[in-house]
């Protein structure tokens, strides 16, 4: 059997040119042995915060889905996947996720959601699945809802709204005997 140079293999297999440009020094000196873990200055697995007041997040170098297909890949041609790559993305609804979880997080987050209304107060399923009954303040910061202005406005609108209705008939009928008389007042007693 004809050995294979690492530069050779690494032009062939896009698995060892992945590792051969991410981590030169895991290389290892024949083709065929496993290669160390990765060990570099920043993963490019994992997002990297932005340093400075900048507050941002830069993308990792590979994405979830290049991460799959970089695992598969390893799996394939027969390297210890986890050696080389993170460990890989599950879904928070996995099977072996879902079954050690607790009742009351098996549900689907829309179920969840459904059932954990507030509307739902005196609940039986929600004292079963030991949920909490939360409104819709519940884990926010800052002010609640604002609201439009018009519906802020409301009560106050209609309390004043009351007041004025409850005294209308008798400012109706001054106002109109104030006319009368202002009327009657500027009217010369003389014909001409």
């Amino acid at each position: 059997m004809a050995s294979i140079s690492a530069k050779s293999a690494a032009r062939k297999l896009p698995l060892w040119s992945f590792i051969a440009r991410e981590s030169p020094a895991s290389l290892p000196s024949t083709p065929f042995a496993t290669p160390a873990p990765f060990s570099g200055p920043s993963n490019p697995f994992l997002p990297t915060k932005n340093g400075g007041a900048a507050r941002s997040w830069t993308r990792p170098k590979y994405s979830l889905r290049r991460q799959k297909q970089l695992r598969r890949a390893a799996e394939q041609l027969g390297f210890d996947a986890d050696a080389v790559l993170p460990a890989p993305h599950l879904k928070q609804d996995a099977p072996l996720a879902k079954a050690a979880a607790p009742p009351s997080e098996r549900l689907d987050a829309a179920r969840r959601l459904l059932v954990g209304s507030p509307h739902v107060q005196g609940s039986r399923i929600l004292d079963h699945l030991a949920m909490p009954k939360v409104g819709p303040y519940a884990g926010r910061r800052g002010a609640p809802f604002k609201g439009k202005l018009w519906e802020r406005q409301k009560q106050a609108r209609l309390s004043k709204l009351r007041t004025l209705l409850q005294g209308a008939d008798a400012r109706i009928e001054a106002w109109r005997k104030a006319e009368a008389a202002a009327k009657s007042k500027g009217k010369a007693s003389l014909p001409f």
